[in-house]
């Protein structure tokens, strides 16, 4: 069974691996025609960051093994794999959540790149984590590590939108939630599509949304350790 498991495990990492660097790729030639002034202002977007991690340590996980087969670096490799599995999980959730389906359509919000990078590399990905046999060892409390890509992420898209950098479409901001000079700020509420919180209370809210799934993630791995 195990054997069987790590064999399916090998394939749905090429899976990722396709899907995730595919889709990046393809969305970055497609981002003149999706509106960008630049291929290069999508990879300011967690979702294009999200899936290069993603796919890399994948990439990494089907080779690295063989070629350098150390227990100490393979451990590491997959602890960034659950922390970067929290990070495209996200991005899924978020995107065909919130964000997907209330886009304007001459933005392409359910392109064939949008599909790879927002629905088959996350999910693959969750196939992936689930599936493979190598037991990942967190430590106590370890799994808060799965914050820190976001945080990272708010931190240099949030100096990016108070110096008022491009986006890519004419916006100083990647996504609405980020938008600090929007008409509720930073802490209002209204009644005005799509702000009707404050930037706090978004990123309070995604903050909790990803402690909750890293800590899921991480019970399930530890369960099936003891198994």
């Amino acid at each position: 069974m195990t054997s069987a498991r790590k064999n399916f495990s090998y394939l749905f990492k090429i899976l990722v691996v396709l899907c995730s660097l595919g889709g990046v790729t393809l969305s970055l030639a497609q981002a003149h025609h999706d509106g960008f002034s630049h291929w290069a202002k999508r990879l300011l977007y967690f979702t294009a960051q999200s899936n290069l991690w993603i796919g890399i340590t994948c990439l990494l996980l089907l080779f690295l093994p063989f070629l350098y087969p150390s227990e100490k670096t393979v451990q590491r490799l997959y602890l960034l794999k659950f922390v970067f599995t929290v990070s495209i999980a996200v991005t899924c959730l978020v995107f065909c959540g919130l964000l997907g389906p209330f886009a304007d359509k001459s933005m392409h919000p359910w392109s064939f790149s949008s599909f790879l990078t927002h629905v088959f590399s996350p999910i693959f990905a969750l196939i992936d984590y689930f599936l493979d046999p190598y037991p990942i060892k967190l430590k106590k409390g370890q799994f808060v590590l799965a914050l820190l890509p976001p945080l990272f992420y708010v931190l240099i898209a949030s100096i990016l939108n108070l110096q008022g950098i491009d986006f890519g479409r004419g916006d100083p901001y990647p996504y609405f939630f980020l938008h600090y000079r929007s008409p509720v700020g930073l802490f209002g509420f209204s009644n005005a599509f799509p702000f009707y919180a404050g930037t706090f209370y978004w990123l309070a809210l995604f903050a909790f949304v990803v402690f909750i799934i890293a800590g899921l993630f991480s019970k399930a791995k530890s369960h099936e350790k003891k198994r």
